[in-house]
């Protein structure tokens, strides 16, 4: 394995694997944030914007197993993850204490997530 391989650490690409939508428009793919490791002489780290338009979360195990979607399997944007589960995402599907957890997002994603959002 390579120095910057982020094989199975981020998606290949941030488009819904359903509808295509980007889920992280602020976001460079798996190759795209290995090229920016490999260039950041200087330790900077890779830049990422995070706002209104995007649909970045986790979602429990059990929650993402169900939607029939692998660890590391791709994306899914809100509707789409909803529409594979057959219902509507509530709080409690959501890990509370990942980073993503308290990130803007779209309003769907905010109203799924609840009042417990940082």
């Amino acid at each position: 394995m390579k120095k910057n391989d982020l094989t199975g650490k981020t998606p290949e690409s941030w488009a819904c694997v359903d509808c295509g939508i980007n889920t992280a428009p602020g976001f460079p793919n798996r190759k795209q944030m290995e090229e920016a490791f490999a260039r950041d002489w200087n330790g900077q780290g890779c830049k990422i914007k995070i706002n209104a338009y995007s649909e970045v979360y986790t979602v429990k195990d059990k929650v993402w197993a169900a939607a029939s979607m692998a660890p590391m399997g791709g994306c899914l944007c809100i509707g789409c993850l909803e529409r594979r589960l057959g219902r509507t995402l509530t709080p409690k599907d959501f890990m509370r204490k990942h980073p993503f957890s308290g990130v803007p997002g779209t309003a769907r994603l905010l109203a799924r997530r609840g009042a417990w959002e940082a």
